[in-house]
């Protein structure tokens, strides 16, 4: 009787350790969740002022303050006093010049600033919108190759629709002494020193492609526009030390330069296709984030992250830590959340969201109850980081939290972070909708751009009403991820829908 009595005491211990563990592990078997806000003032008070204000019920303080990242001193400062106050730190900066810093001198101060503050500081949000710029043509470099070869270096830039490529050439040239010598009457050429020529070529959304050349050879300093119109048509205008000269299209035999053809400069296009955009802006992000020494920072557990609205997947290739999904515009939150969640889980990273304006007027942010509900499915989808937005463009009072806002956070921590009964991360994907590969479309509405430079295809239709199905039937519980075999999906869902299927 007593054996069986052991025997079932045992038994019944195995089974609360389980249901224990079982339940620790949904608790606590994500990463440490972190929720906070923004501060975007110019005021090192009012800083500090706003964390009394909020931490009894958030762990996390992010400075993303124009005014103040110039001053290293202020950020210590406020960091020495989040730190205090039992909260969690991270800057933001969208460069490092933007801090009064190289780039080498940030990745040096991130440094010693984790030595100071330890696992409190977390990391940079470092740039910002790198996805919705290169959607709403915002100017944006793209590439930049520091030697292509041992003669010449390239960048590509996106302004609107239109791409520049630049090139920069050393170039030698033969620079003629018209002084003859007194002797044989000859003339003396002398070889120059290595000059420098840069040619930016610009392909316009009307077809228009346009070069412009400034250099120096024989004819001494030169800069040329050559303008190629998509009816075969070209013009030239050339400055040098001689003058001016204008050819129209019946005078284009009369110029004695080199001129390519208008297909060959169509082909030379370095973006042709969707996979051409999706590697240089991938190449642009890696370039941006190497500057700062990333792999260094990693090593000492700092992360670099960003918020965006558009193209998270190929943020996440381009080597960010972290990436918040905007929640804002009265857009889709299962939506965005099905984006970073599925690009986040397939490629092994970690994932949150950011609550920013829903108007572009007062009161700019949505209202307490909507930001409560925003932030609870936020939490239990799994994001590891929920983040206020606080900031107006009213220079007067730069700060949009407003009391009710405060309060959802409160009732958001008291609620639900500490509420054993709310499972962080317990809507879990069930289901995930698999889009073509490279497929940079914006997706806020059927006849969003491609990547910025393209209007919407044949394909944007069926994926907008595929989508709607899938997220009407699952809501936050699916993922939306991008066909690419360098991450395999057999296997990870119990239901997979391909767009076009």
């Amino acid at each position: 009787m007593k054996k069986k009595l052991v025997v079932a005491v045992v038994l019944l211990l195995i089974c609360l350790v389980a249901v224990t563990s079982f339940f620790v592990f949904n608790q606590n078997g994500h990463k440490q969740f972190y929720v906070g806000v923004t501060y975007c003032g110019g005021s090192v008070q009012e800083a500090k002022e706003l964390v009394d204000k909020v931490k009894d019920y958030t762990n996390l303080f992010v400075l993303q303050s124009g005014h103040l990242q110039g001053y290293t001193s202020a950020m210590e400062e406020i960091g020495d006093y989040v730190v205090a106050s039992k909260m969690n730190y991270a800057i933001g900066s969208s460069t490092s010049e933007s801090l009064g810093l190289s780039t080498q001198q940030l990745s040096s101060w991130l440094i010693e600033a984790k030595e100071r503050w330890g696992k409190q500081f977390i990391g940079i949000y470092y740039d910002d919108e790198p996805g919705g710029k290169m959607l709403d043509g915002v100017g944006l470099t793209l590439k930049r190759d520091a030697q292509i070869n041992k003669t010449t270096a390239m960048s590509i830039e996106k302004y609107g629709r239109s791409i520049s490529v630049r090139t920069t050439n050393n170039v030698e040239y033969n620079n003629i002494n018209n002084n003859s010598l007194e002797d044989t009457g000859l003339q003396v050429r002398v070889l120059s020193d290595t000059s420098t020529s840069t040619t930016a070529v610009t392909y316009g959304d009307n077809g228009e492609i346009s070069l412009v050349t400034v250099g120096a050879d024989s004819r001494g300093h030169y800069t040329e526009y050559i303008n190629y119109y998509s009816n075969r048509t070209i013009t030239i205008q050339e400055f040098t030390d001689a003058g001016y000269k204008f050819y129209a299209p019946e005078d284009i035999t009369k110029y004695t330069g080199s001129l390519l053809s208008y297909e060959v400069l169509v082909e030379q296009n370095p973006i042709q296709t969707y996979g051409d955009a999706a590697d240089v802006f991938v190449d642009m992000q890696r370039g941006l984030l190497e500057g700062i020494d990333k792999t260094q920072l990693n090593k000492q557990d700092l992360l670099v992250f960003t918020a965006d609205y558009g193209l998270y997947w190929w943020n996440y290739k381009g080597g960010y830590d972290v990436v918040l999904a905007e929640l804002a515009w009265n857009h889709s939150a299962a939506q965005h959340i099905g984006l970073v969640r599925g690009a986040a889980n397939l490629l092994g990273k970690s994932w949150g969201t950011i609550l920013t304006w829903k108007y572009t007027q007062t009161p700019y942010l949505a209202e307490g109850e909507e930001m409560f509900e925003q932030m609870k499915l936020s939490y239990e989808a799994g994001a590891e980081y929920v983040i206020i937005f606080n900031y107006s463009e009213d220079p007067t009072n730069p700060n949009t939290l407003q009391e009710e806002h405060f309060q959802a956070l409160e009732h958001f921590w008291t609620e639900v972070v500490q509420n054993p009964k709310v499972i962080h991360g317990g809507i879990s994907a069930e289901a995930v909708l698999v889009l073509p590969k490279n497929y940079g479309w914006g997706m806020r509405n059927p006849q969003d751009n491609i990547w910025g430079l393209w209007d919407a295809d044949d394909t944007c239709q069926p994926i907008w009403d595929q989508m709607q199905t899938r997220l009407n039937q699952y809501g936050a519980k699916l993922d939306i991820v991008y066909d690419d075999p360098n991450y395999q999906i057999a296997n990870r869902y119990p239901n997979i829908y391909y767009w076009n299927k």
